[in-house]
């Protein structure tokens, strides 16, 4: 998901794909041929080494043109952090799993098998990626997948380990301290994030019951501003309201409510794009008040509904 450079600029198709090569990913960008010299991403992205065999890469690019990406080399464990902006990304034919800011994704993946990833144009994007070795994986107690171990699980981060990467991105410590100080935050995102045996932690869902939760997935996608209710959502998957919670947040890695709202922002972003204006972004999105509508979009896309301009 990271495109890797230490220069604060504009990042072409060519260069994706030079990057790609690199870090053994595939990047397409629709629409535009891979020799085109159209700007798809400005922004700065950074590697550190916090100790051997582990790698950490901060992003924070502009997302000018939306481009796909997909991993081709096996990752015996890598960390996703959402700091802002949003992506969607699926492990094989799997349904994609929407994160949005302050999220992170767990993954290991055997060769083969690669993780597919969608950036939307028209957002900045803050990530952080976590990789580490087996020889890492193995000084610090764990051992990699075996043969069909795939795993693909979703969580949320907590606040003070949230505000840690924060600001160590924002105010770094000088020289050493600085590799002391991600070092440890990286050893967190590994605590919290590196347990793939618990049960709880991503339940295997029986066939029929996923279908019925992507119906009601699907239901929220299409009517985002319908007025939903959790006992009719329940009653579409056919199950009661509390298992619905539950499961709903297992298969795609947030509340049934949290996915309705990024829905109806994602909507309002498009017709504020289009022209229209903050009200009437809230009222087609399913939003009762323009302020409540405003503060969510404050918080979910960084700046006010008020500044984003017509799509030229």
């Amino acid at each position: 998901m990271s495109l890797p450079t230490a220069e604060r600029r504009q990042h072409t198709p060519r260069d994706l794909q030079a990057y790609g090569r690199r870090y053994g990913l595939d990047y397409r960008v629709p629409g535009v041929s891979s020799q085109d010299e159209t700007p798809v991403v400005r922004g700065v992205v950074r590697e550190f080494a916090p100790r051997p065999g582990m790698q950490l890469v901060a992003s924070d690019v502009e997302i000018l043109h939306r481009y796909d990406s997909r991993s081709r080399a096996p990752t015996p464990l890598s960390i996703i952090v959402l700091l802002e902006g949003r992506a969607e990304v699926a492990l094989g034919n799997e349904s994609p799993l929407r994160l949005t800011p302050g999220m992170a994704l767990s993954v290991r993946l055997q060769a083969g098998r690669g993780l597919a990833a969608c950036q939307p144009a028209g957002q900045r994007l803050r990530a952080l990626t976590l990789s580490l070795d087996e020889s890492c994986l193995a000084r610090l107690g764990a051992s990699a997948p075996g043969e069909g171990a795939d795993s693909l699980h979703a969580w949320r981060l907590p606040s003070p380990l949230r505000q840690g990467l924060e600001q160590a991105l924002s105010t770094p410590l000088p020289g050493e301290a600085r590799r002391l100080q991600l070092e440890g935050l990286s050893l967190q995102l590994l605590a919290h994030g590196g347990r793939f045996d618990e049960p709880a932690a991503a339940p295997r869902l029986p066939p029929q019951e996923r279908q019925r939760l992507e119906r009601v997935r699907r239901t929220l996608r299409e009517d985002p501003a319908g007025d939903h209710r959790l006992a009719d959502l329940a009653e579409l998957a056919a199950m009661s309201p509390a298992s619905l919670r539950r499961k709903f947040r297992a298969a795609f890695g947030q509340s049934v409510f949290d996915y309705l709202r990024e829905c109806r922002l994602t909507l309002a972003h498009d017709y504020l794009r289009q022209g229209h204006s903050v009200q009437q972004a809230a009222n087609f999105s399913g939003y009762r008040h323009a302020s409540n509508f405003a503060t969510a979009f404050r918080r979910r896309f960084g700046y006010a509904p008020s500044s984003l301009p017509p799509a030229g």
